[in-house]
């Protein structure tokens, strides 16, 4: 009968389902724990492959360290808490938060990100992952707000957070304020605009600018000190081309001069270079771009969109002559990573968290961590010393953990509600005293955290929800390389300031997943791939096969032959082990006397060492590979070919020697694959007449004293492997033959040629000492 990939591994999901014993945390028993930290899936619309392709890393390595003895806590979360989710809910409802009640968004947003959750719950549970899904917390739930808030408050009074009115960036089609963690650079092409700007008495200035729409926000030109011009028109002031009011020319050194013409127009805000020269010269502030992305200029672009202005802008002054020249340029915008929207910077109230008087520690704390691969701790630390401004927390959105914070209008103080009183939402709980003046005129806090404030307290979270605090850090954490920036750094940041400890001991880096063109996947292009429909149609160990094909720590391309190779390796498991399930049981544990059986023993210590070696270094897919290469090459291509004969036509004592090996080296084979490839490994384990599940059991053991026997059959394996290609080579050239010569140094001994002979099937094969070591076909 063929194997039914599906209804087996639906059946071994059911059965987990309703006995997680060999999953459930507090049913192991261990000395030494194992924590991860995983990453809380964002409940923002559907799993894509980076999910199928990610989440087995962990969940491998899960399934390992229990084998090892290890009491595995292995949480759950989903990330329903911000802007991703909120924006999920409005396409998903088709409605515009903007325009509804507060209370009424939140209630949408509990419902369909609670049903997004189970969801994604569902395909986790088909992928096979063990983690405790039935336990899973969320980023959103009371009990997460709790310790947000909390360790706002612990923030707040040490110092750490503040409040403060200055510069801002925003992202105008998500309504917020943003942090530089969110911005990611796109390269953008556009034109790079010549305008010239005239004075009273006729002098002429150009500058150059790839954002014409700004003009009406312009507040000064500027040139670098050491530009002659300076000296030349110090005191002169030039008209604004179209709306004709006056800027003066300054001097600063941030301008570069051998950018475009060397001068710049100075606007706010069209850059941080902007805000910076705008600050420190005192310059006029005019704020002409909304929260929505519309120009207000009370002229020529009123009420139109960033873009469609800069399109009109443009071709009104080359119409009336104000334009010098334009070229085609390609370069870098700051985005808003969540959206694409390139971002805009203005000045505004908002809450922040200081991190650049850290600099120096954040890097110490990283080299504390051990990386795999250590190089990506580089750009770790890259980031960290780039970083230009402290970590803006608060959103202008609805959904997020609310700021627990009120403004006494009596005294003008800053009210903070006891811990007791968390978790608090000042939107709707407006019931507190000023601790100073007693007062109750209150204005609540309408903003909420920043996601990522959340999400970086992930550790904490996970280890209160299960009652582990004393067990802080946690031991590893899995993430993708392109979240090292916010995920990474934030975390370490917040580990840092509040326990003065590293979050876990170590850190696994994974890649991204392309498609088998190398592209990145978009709807745009159509070559969207969803997990759902791999896992259908290939099942779910050939996709956790398929996310262990080339190194975790590297990009990887969506492959169908690889993922048929998966299938395969499945299927020809469950023909394997049909075969071996086929033999007769019983014989002494302790004996091996046949040959084939000691070099399988050898082999098999071998790669169980190495193995080991693999996944406690986090090289998944080393491990696979030298599992693959015992299954296929010694265990099916030899070793099983070698038994058949013996196992029909041997002796009592031979047939229970090979039953029993024959088992013996397939449970610890299935053993080794198990936390790979979980569905097949347990039908297997099962097939074998296993009482205990597979994933229950112990790390298969090295035996030893088999290193002799193991070198010494390799000759038997290089007469076989030499017959086996002159065979190919004859059968593909249709030439005819009658049998073999083996020429040897060492004739093999009679069993040794017995072997060769039944494992070949070929009866004319004759044995010659020789000092050339050959095969010479008879004809």
């Amino acid at each position: 009968m063929d194997l039914d990939v599906e209804q087996m591994e639906t059946k071994w999901e059911q059965i987990w389902k309703k006995e997680p014993g060999h999953i459930n945390f507090d049913n192991i028993t261990g000395k030494r724990l194992f924590s991860i930290d995983t990453p809380p899936p964002t409940v923002s619309g559907s799993l894509h492959m980076g999910h199928a392709y990610s989440y087995p890393h962990q969940d491998i390595i899960a399934r390992y360290k229990r084998m090892r003895g290890f009491r595995v806590f292995y949480p759950f979360g989903f990330d329903n808490n911000g802007l991703a989710t909120e924006r999920f809910v409005e396409k998903e409802l088709k409605i515009n938060t903007s325009k509804m009640e507060l209370n009424d968004v939140l209630e949408a947003c509990k419902r369909v990100s609670g049903e997004a959750i189970e969801k994604m719950k569902v395909f986790f549970r088909r992928a096979g992952l063990s983690a405790d899904l039935d336990n899973a917390y969320t980023t959103y739930s009371k009990e997460s707000w709790k310790i947000a808030q909390s360790m706002f408050l612990d923030l707040y009074s040490s110092g750490r957070a503040y409040r403060e009115y200055g510069m801002t960036v925003k992202c105008t089609t998500c309504r917020t304020a943003i942090s530089q963690i969110e911005m990611e650079d796109s390269q953008r092409e556009t034109d790079f605009v010549y305008l010239k700007f005239q004075s009273e008495d006729g002098r002429e200035i150009i500058i150059a600018t790839t954002r014409p729409e700004m003009l009406s926000a312009c507040v000064a030109i500027a040139v670098n000190p050491e530009d002659e011009r300076i000296k030349e028109m110090q005191n002169v002031r030039f008209k604004i081309p179209l709306y004709g009011e006056e800027v003066p020319l300054i001097s600063d050194s941030r301008v570069i001069k051998d950018k475009g013409t060397g001068a710049e127009m100075i606007c706010t805000f069209g850059d941080q270079n902007d805000y910076e020269i705008w600050k420190e010269h005192n310059l006029q502030l005019k704020n002409i771009i909304d929260d929505h992305g519309r120009i207000h200029d009370s002229g020529i672009l009123d009420g139109m969109k960033i873009d469609e202005a800069r399109k009109k802008i443009k071709d009104i002054l080359k119409e009336k002559g104000y334009e010098v020249k334009r070229e085609k340029i390609t370069h870098s915008v700051n985005t808003h990573e969540r959206c694409g929207t390139p971002i805009e910077i203005g000045v505004s109230q908002q809450w922040y968290l200081k991190y650049l008087d850290l600099k120096d520690e954040l890097i110490e704390q990283g080299r504390k961590i051990r990386w795999y691969p250590d190089f990506m701790r580089i750009r770790y630390e890259n980031w960290i010393t780039g970083l230009k401004w402290d970590w803006c927390i608060s959103r202008q959105r609805f959904l997020g953990i609310p700021i627990p914070v009120f403004y006494c209008n009596s005294c003008n103080s800053v009210v903070i509600p006891p811990k007791e009183r968390l978790p608090i939402d000042p939107r709707f709980e407006n019931d507190l005293r000023c601790d100073k003046c007693d007062s109750t005129d209150l204005t609540p806090e309408r903003d909420v955290l920043d996601t990522w404030f959340t999400s970086s307290i992930s550790p904490t979270i996970a280890m209160n929800h299960a009652n582990l605090k004393e067990h802080y850090p946690m031991s590893a954490r899995f993430q993708g390389h392109d979240i090292i920036t916010t995920w990474a750094f934030t975390t370490i940041y917040r580990s840092l300031v509040h326990y003065n400890h590293i979050p876990w001991n170590e850190i696994i880096i994974s890649g991204n997943v392309f498609d088998s063109k190398g592209e990145k996947m978009s709807k745009s292009k159509g070559n969207v791939v969803y997990p759902e429909e791999i896992i259908s149609k290939y099942g779910a160990d050939a996709t956790r096969l398929w996310a262990v094909s080339s190194s975790i720590y590297e990009d990887i391309n969506l492959k169908d032959q690889e993922l048929v190779r998966g299938k395969r390796t499945v299927v020809k498991i469950y023909n394997a082990i049909k075969l071996v399930s086929s033999l007769p049981e019983g014989g002494d544990r302790t004996i091996y006397k046949l040959p084939f059986n000691r070099w399988m023993r050898g082999a098999l210590d071998k790669t169980i060492e190495k193995v080991q070696n693999a996944y406690d270094s986090f090289d998944i897919s080393k491990a696979r590979l030298e599992i693959d290469n015992l299954f296929w090459q010694n265990f099916c291509d030899n070793y099983l070919e070698m038994i058949k004969y013996y196992s029909q036509n041997g002796t009592e004592d031979q047939k229970n020697e090979i039953g029993r090996c024959a088992r013996e080296f397939a449970a610890a084979i299935m053993k080794m694959y198990a936390p790979i490839i979980p569905f097949i490994t347990e039908e297997a384990y099962s097939m074998l007449g296993m009482r205990e599940s597979v994933h229950s059991e112990g790390w298969p053991e090295i035996k030893g004293g088999f290193e002799e026997d193991y070198e010494k059959f390799g000759a038997v394996l290089e007469i076989i492997e030499g017959i086996r290609k002159e065979r190919s080579r004859l059968k593909s050239a249709r030439e005819t033959y009658k049998g073999f010569t083996v020429e040897r140094k060492k004739i093999p001994d009679e069993l040794d040629r017995d072997i060769i002979k039944r494992t070949l099937r070929e009866d004319n094969i004759a044995f010659k000492e020789s000092e050339f070591e050959k095969i010479e076909v008879l004809k």
